[in-house]
């Protein structure tokens, strides 16, 4: 059964109440955990900073943003049992570093490189106006490609969204096995994932101007959405008893 983006969030706000604690927790600790990683690599950069400097930077950085792909699973899973009416706590988020860390670490680079692949065509228009002269071509050449980039890497996106929940569900799939998964469940489900997204702009734009204050309450709120539109595309959301309205 496809539910429409409207019953989804209802259905994930009716998960969440009165127990918001706890998603919240997840989701702050997530967060701060790569920042406070990232800080000492930040404060060695000095204005002008040497070749080697800018290499381990950018090495410390992509590590890092691995690291935050693994706890991220780990929020989904808080969000998962919670759905689940099963023992859900903050820790949890450090449950895929327990079990088969590997794959986590490996879908978290292949999705980098998936994403990095989507980059290249604005990488070349950027290239390409950079060797030749400011010219109305080049502006053209520039423009087009980094709609290109866009477009792949929402197609990315939208595909490849919930490897980490199938790994989560499914440990004993391989990082290869959970990406062709994951595209196979997303089939006739990208346009519904899409809209879902841009369901949550004005939640974004209040994230935004509250200096990321809101996000305590928009990111598990979104979080649990996206939880619930796996589980709907999945059919498991069938087998789990929630409040129907007419």
């Amino acid at each position: 059964m496809k539910r429409s983006s409207k019953e989804i969030k209802r259905i994930s706000r009716d998960i969440l109440n009165d127990r918001y604690s706890v998603p919240m927790g997840a989701f702050v600790a997530a967060s701060f955990i790569p920042l406070v990683i990232e800080i000492p690599f930040s404060m060695s950069m000095n204005t002008t900073p040497s070749t080697s400097q800018m290499i381990i930077t950018l090495l410390a950085e992509f590590l890092i943003s691995l690291v935050a792909f693994v706890l991220s699973a780990g929020v989904t899973l808080v969000h998962l049992n919670m759905t689940r009416n099963q023992e859900f706590k903050v820790m949890q988020i450090f449950s895929p570093f327990r079990q088969r860390t590997e794959n986590y670490f490996g879908a978290g680079f292949l999705t980098a490189l998936l994403f990095f692949v989507g980059m290249l065509p604005v990488l070349g228009g950027l290239l390409f106006s950079y060797f030749s002269d400011d010219s109305i071509a080049s502006r053209i050449v520039l423009v087009a490609t980094a709609v290109i980039s866009v477009i792949l890497d929402f197609y990315l996106l939208l595909t490849y969204n919930f490897v980490s929940f199938l790994l989560l569900d499914n440990p004993q799939l391989g990082i290869i096995s959970a990406f062709k998964e994951c595209r196979l469940l997303m089939k006739n489900n990208r346009r519904r994932l899409l809209y879902l997204l841009f369901s949550f702009i004005g939640w974004d734009a209040l994230t935004l101007c509250s200096f990321g204050i809101a996000s305590l309450w928009v990111a598990p709120y979104k979080n649990q959405t996206f939880v619930i539109f796996y589980m709907d595309c999945t059919g498991e959301l069938d087998y789990i008893p929630v409040r129907q309205y007419t």
